[in-house]
């Protein structure tokens, strides 16, 4: 007598064959996703990847490939398929042995589940805040919340190699609840699923541009990096923080990594090249080319990685039962050589 469809489809997801081809389809898929950038505007895959191509790849969403919605049904497919396979070898024998496969079975699910959650609607964002400055959550993607640099400190070795960093945070109206901690490497505020990382640290210039025009702006501008003074004429402002500027020897040295001597190299670049430069002390004004630059003050950035990612729960649940079905079946085995 022929199977029904259901029944053939719950038959062929209960082999192990199965499961393993659909691990491998899932596998060389996820390969894409390492080489496609992912969670970039549609333009941007027309402008790298050609019209034809481009729309291959937003119509398909392989440019958020983890949360796309055929992707997240084939890994519930595999789980299903590990799920069935375990059942089927439940029914055939019930014995402590294969229900450790069971629990192990069951893990694995928890584990792939805990994956997928996190790469696809896991959340993360580098902020750089200055002592004292504050910005809001919400406007990188998360909870509303108010995050403050209370303080930022740093420690040396004799040779000025930076020996531990560490940054006073207060984090405000976040679910309701208000955290102030320090943090170092290794040691993140938690706050829910929220956990916020010391990652880097530099100098952080505040800069005051005016115009020929007369308009003015301040901007907060990190050591070695650049702003667009007018992206359509390719001008930028670069700078570069001396901490302790060397005056004994020609060129553009430091002799410590201390603010003892601080100076601040602008450069007014144009289409990649350098259309003028000078060196300034806090409260120095130079003109480069139709603009006036001002120096107003510097102080220490805090280079914070912040993340959502409830899906690592999953995984760490995952991971520990199958340590717990891996032991079962290892004192099951034990007893069963034990007793023949």
């Amino acid at each position: 007598m022929a199977k029904k469809p259901l029944q053939q489809i719950t038959t062929t997801l209960a082999s192990m064959s199965s499961a393993i081809y659909i691990l491998v389809i899932i596998g060389a898929i996820s390969a894409l996703g390492t080489l496609i950038p992912q969670g970039q505007a549609p333009d941007f895959y027309m402008q790298h990847y050609g019209g034809l191509t481009g729309r291959i790849i937003t119509v398909l969403s392989l440019h958020r490939l983890y949360q796309a919605w055929w992707f997240l049904a084939m890994l519930l497919l595999l789980c299903l398929s590990i799920l069935l396979c375990a059942v089927k070898r439940l029914r055939r024998t019930r014995s402590v042995l294969i229900f450790s496969s069971l629990i192990m079975h069951l893990a694995i699910i928890l584990v792939l589940g805990g994956a997928a959650w996190s790469l696809g609607y896991g959340h993360s964002a580098n902020i750089e805040l200055a002592e004292g400055q504050s910005v809001s959550l919400a406007e990188f993607g998360f909870a509303p919340g108010q995050l403050t640099l209370d303080r930022f400190q740093i420690d040396y070795y004799p040779d000025y190699q930076p020996r531990q960093y560490s940054s006073l945070l207060s984090l405000q109206g976040y679910q309701g609840q208000d955290y102030h901690q320090e943090i170092a490497v290794n040691h993140p505020l938690k706050a829910g699923y929220l956990k916020i990382y010391q990652s880097s640290w530099g100098w952080m210039m505040q800069i005051t541009t005016q115009a020929a025009d007369g308009q003015s702006k301040s901007i907060a501008l990190p050591d070695r990096s650049e702003y667009w003074l007018d992206q359509s004429r390719h001008l930028k402002l670069q700078a570069i923080f001396v901490p302790d500027l060397d005056e004994t020897r020609p060129g553009i040295n430091s002799l410590s990594p201390l603010p003892r001597n601080p100076h601040v190299l602008i450069a007014l670049v144009e289409h990649d090249r350098v259309i003028g430069m000078n060196l300034l002390r806090a409260g120095e004004s130079a003109q480069l080319g139709e603009y006036k630059f001002s120096l107003d003050g510097f102080s220490y950035y805090s280079g914070l990685n912040v993340k959502e990612d409830r899906g690592v729960y999953l995984v760490f649940t995952g991971f520990f039962l199958l340590l717990a079905g891996m032991l079962v079946r290892y004192l099951a085995e034990n007893m069963v050589r034990k007793a023949a």
